[in-house]
């Protein structure tokens, strides 16, 4: 149980780095960035490490690292938003993890779509954005969840065969 939690802490740490590294800004004034590969391998290294609990871990662990960068970042508004679609990415990326070929990549699209329509639905409740915005970030946050999910899941794949998970 210790390993997990020292893993969970440096995802929260690897997921607000390699998000605020790369920020693109969008119409809504949110951005574009590269975490959801964090976000993903994240997900995928604690469901690799704890089947069980590992879901658990990579919501709270993704959630939190997004969510702290959007805070760092000076994108405070959007910290519960991200929080939630981050981390319901990063929880279905862990389920993912014990499912092999066609059940772990449809659970990382049914991450990604949950991502976008997340922050879809947040995006349209918001004042200064509304429906108008939200539409207008869709293609960003599909590429966002598409590159994430690519991404991480050669990085998990390439940290996998060195048997350190």
């Amino acid at each position: 149980m210790k390993n997990i939690k020292i893993a969970a802490l440096s995802i929260v740490a690897l997921t607000c780095l390699t998000t605020l590294f790369i920020r693109i800004p969008l119409p809504s004034r949110g951005y574009f960035n590269v975490g959801d590969v964090a976000v993903v391998f994240g997900g995928l290294v604690l469901g690799f490490m704890n089947p069980r609990q590992g879901a658990w871990w990579a919501l709270t662990a993704c959630g939190i690292g997004s969510a702290l960068a959007d805070i760092l970042g000076g994108f405070a508004v959007f910290a519960p938003l991200t929080f939630s679609a981050k981390g319901a990415e990063g929880l279905l990326a862990a389920v993912a993890a014990s499912r092999t070929g066609t059940g772990r990549y449809a659970l990382l699209a049914l991450g990604g779509a949950a991502m976008v329509g997340i922050y879809f639905l947040g995006e349209t409740l918001m004042p200064n954005i509304g429906l108008q915005g939200a539409v207008a970030e869709i293609p960003a946050n599909l590429i966002q969840a598409v590159g994430g999910a690519v991404g991480g899941v050669f990085a998990a794949s390439a940290l996998k065969k060195t048997k350190l998970i």
